[in-house]
């Protein structure tokens, strides 16, 4: 039986989401990578990940799609 991680990892990659964000947290983690933080990730919804436009080493996730940021990473 897969885990909770895994229902949401697979729900995310099956709606094109890249990852979670929580803005209470101000965090964001990749599909790749989910929850990390070993916290609790009630609050974290889908979110669509972007190269930081400051500093192109780090990315940002956001619950919607931003138009004026870079193009969105895949």
């Amino acid at each position: 039986m897969p885990t909770v991680i895994e229902i949401l990892k697979q729900h995310l990659v099956d709606n094109e989401f890249d990852g979670l964000v929580n803005g209470y947290a101000e965090c964001g983690c990749d599909v790749s990578d989910l929850v990390p933080c070993d916290s609790n990730f009630s609050e974290c919804k889908p979110a669509y990940k972007y190269r930081d436009p400051s500093n192109e080493n780090e990315f940002l996730f956001f619950a919607e799609k931003q138009e004026e940021l870079q193009e969105e990473l895949k």
